[in-house]
């Protein structure tokens, strides 16, 4: 038999450390906004977001869909309607 003594307060909290950190969520930066200006570039001269979609998969080799390209771009400011 082991003479060693369980503590479990301590290996409880041990384990709770262990999982909020795996819980904890990492953010990435979008891929996009990097390449912000050749993209708004690109939509002010009247592509497509399917087209855009095209640029990227060929270009950059990022595969992505339209519709996040859609989501991205209709967010900036620039590319704003204005009344």
């Amino acid at each position: 038999m082991s003479t060693h003594h369980f503590d479990a307060p301590t290996e409880l909290k041990k384990i709770r450390q262990h999982t909020s950190a795996k819980r904890r969520k990492s953010y990435q930066q979008c891929r996009l906004m990097k390449l912000r200006t050749e993209l708004v570039a690109l939509r002010k001269e009247g592509a497509s977001y399917r087209e855009i979609l095209l640029w990227l998969r060929q270009t950059k080799r990022i595969k992505t869909t339209h519709t996040t390209v859609m989501r991205y771009l209709e967010k900036l400011p620039e590319l704003k309607e204005t009344p």
